[in-house]
């Protein structure tokens, strides 16, 4: 059920897309590349040309079922170059299994082509990361001699046409190049042209989607909630949480009724900006404090542009928590002390504002509500804020779906923040829902 849902709404975005997009849209994402200098020249001069599928014969010991160059024709493939043993590799091994499980059904082939040495460990490292994708030994590095990858992890796209059509790419930029290539026919990428050079911070190649706010003039839809069981069906990211050991502990395998749920609609939040539509988004919560700076110095300029890069797609907002320090003893004596030291705050919290530039939702949860139960934990009163402001954690997002359940909590300075959000986006049913409705409007303008 969950493909369905997730393919009908890629297949009406891909179809309108190719009628929208034109060189005078407004500012795209772009796919970045990496290199410099001469390596960069070379692996731009290799983008559209025919990658030799004969390369695949001098992979060995493969790990899953062989890839041959017949298995790939006319399909979309992206190359890992990676190792096991190298813990820079290990984000970029979990993004390639993300793009495996989000753009297999589209015909999309991932390949992890694994550096000779260490070669003994990748097996036990795939089956730790639940890898799926097949793997193999690039014995005496010739497979990336002759693609001129350099230090692990890269990525390389094939397009169904069998060109190199992204050499090199960003991680950041994978889902971009990869959804390129996975939504157009051959007969589109046979006749892909032009090249964009490339420096240290390359243009790329503009993609066109309608989540991103490029396009102007789409009515805010009210989104009728979805069907719980379409919610219990989705493919949800793992919950990860601050570090690579809590990977086994993920929310996919608890039912949907016992998941934590915020209110945003509580009486004890207080909108400092006009609060936003909700409907047909995930809604993306940071929690911060103006008396801790780790959580919000390099956050907010992280989610000004995480709103910008997502569109309609997500509402991000910054829920303000009052990180106040009292004195049990006193509090004791006098309980008013609490309110008094939330209302100073608060204050404090209100001039910040009219002086700070911030473009997106901002919340001010005053008895820590939303922060509470996102954890699972109740709301309290005295002496709780004092507890809570030793134990803040920071920096802290998390990840709801459209019906305002946690699907992911963690920091959004890891790896993990992007691929989570990025598959909450492709699987949550109400955005999904939403994506139709902009792609409808959009076909009815004669766009």
């Amino acid at each position: 059920m969950k493909q369905s849902v997730f393919s009908v709404a890629s297949a009406v975005l891909a179809a309108t897309v190719a009628a929208i997009a034109t060189p005078a849209m407004a500012q795209s994402d772009q796919i970045v590349r990496e290199g410099s200098g001469e390596r960069r020249e070379a692996l731009n001069a290799m983008e559209l040309s025919t990658f030799d599928r004969s390369l695949l014969e001098g992979l060995t010991d493969w790990i899953g079922e062989p890839v041959t160059a017949d298995s790939i024709d006319g399909k979309p493939v992206l190359i890992l170059t990676w190792a096991s043993w190298h813990s820079g590799s290990t984000a970029s091994a979990r993004a390639a299994q993300l793009m495996a499980r989000s753009y297999g059904a589209q015909g999309l082939v991932v390949i992890g082509v694994h550096a000779d040495e260490g070669y003994d460990g990748a097996a036990a490292t795939a089956e730790r990361l639940r890898l799926n994708f097949p793997i193999a030994r690039d014995a005496g590095s010739a497979f990336r001699k002759a693609i001129k990858a350099d230090m692990d992890p890269n990525f390389y796209v094939i397009d169904r046409a069998g060109q190199i059509r992204f050499a090199d790419v960003e991680r950041g930029s994978i889902r971009r190049a990869v959804s390129l290539v996975a939504e157009e026919s051959r007969e589109q990428a046979e006749n892909a042209s032009g090249r964009r050079m490339a420096s240290n911070q390359p243009q790329g190649r503009v993609i066109m989607d309608v989540s991103s706010g490029d396009v102007a003039n789409i009515p805010e839809w009210t989104i009728p909630t979805p069907d719980a069981l379409l919610y219990d069906d989705a493919d949800w990211p793992a919950r990860w949480l601050f570090a690579e050991e809590e990977f086994d502990a993920d929310f996919r395998r608890r039912d949907g009724n016992e998941l934590p749920t915020i209110n945003l609609d509580s009486s004890l939040v207080r909108w400092l900006t006009p609060k936003p539509n909700l409907d047909g988004r995930v809604r993306v919560v940071y929690y911060w404090s103006h008396n801790f700076p780790l959580s919000y110095e390099r956050i907010q300029p992280l989610m000004d542009e995480v709103q910008r890069r997502h569109g309609r797609d997500v509402a991000v907002i910054g829920a303000a928590v009052p990180v106040i320090f009292v004195d049990r003893d006193e509090v004791r004596r006098d309980s008013g002390l609490v309110d008094e030291a939330i209302e100073r705050f608060a204050t404090n919290l209100q001039n910040i504002m009219t002086r700070t530039k911030i473009n997106h939702s901002i919340v001010f949860d005053s008895q820590w509500e939303l922060h509470s139960t996102s954890l699972g934990n109740s709301v309290g009163r005295n002496p709780r804020f004092d507890r809570m402001s030793e134990k803040f954690a920071a920096p802290l997002v998390v990840l709801y779906s459209s019906d305002n359940k946690v699907r992911w909590l963690g920091s959004p300075l890891h790896d993990f923040f992007e691929q989570a959000l990025n598959q909450m986006v492709d699987v949550d049913p109400a955005v999904q829902d939403r994506r139709r409705r902009d792609a409808a409007f959009l076909t009815r303008q004669g766009n």
